[in-house]
């Protein structure tokens, strides 16, 4: 029967920690992305979109969004929208449940990458509901 001395078995055990170690770490390194100096931001990164609405407008009218032509959302009253849309052209789309007009009123919205569009959803001149710029 062979025995080993102290030392001998721990070389055995430092070289075992030792290959596991590196093949952990080089496995760490090739599963890693290459990182390029240059690539800073994406360069579609998507626009924010915010819609608030008016009190006013009546506690029991919901607005409703659509996006392209798609539900995108309900807003009771005291709530806000807040979503993301890829950068380019998009129809916005609102319509108050309790509006005598079937037909919603739209907006088109050129999305930029990055950017944050802000509107308010209110009444607007003709009675209809509009969006209006900004808070």
């Amino acid at each position: 029967m062979k025995t080993h001395n102290y030392s001998s078995h721990s070389t055995i055990l430092l070289l075992v920690v030792s290959l596991f170690f590196s093949t952990f770490v080089v496995g760490q390194a090739t599963a890693a992305e290459p990182r390029s100096p240059h690539a800073a931001v994406p360069s579609q990164a998507p626009a924010r979109l915010v819609i608030r609405r008016v009190a006013n407008l009546g506690v029991n009218v919901i607005v409703q969004l659509s996006i392209d032509g798609k539900p995108a959302g309900s807003l009771g009253y005291g709530h806000t929208y807040q979503g993301t849309l890829t950068p380019g052209r998009h129809v916005l789309a609102v319509r108050a449940t309790r509006s005598l007009s079937p037909v919603p009123w739209e907006m088109a919205l050129n999305a930029q990458s990055g950017q944050t569009y802000i509107f308010t959803a209110q009444g607007g001149p003709s009675g209809n509901l509009v969006l209006a710029s900004g808070f």
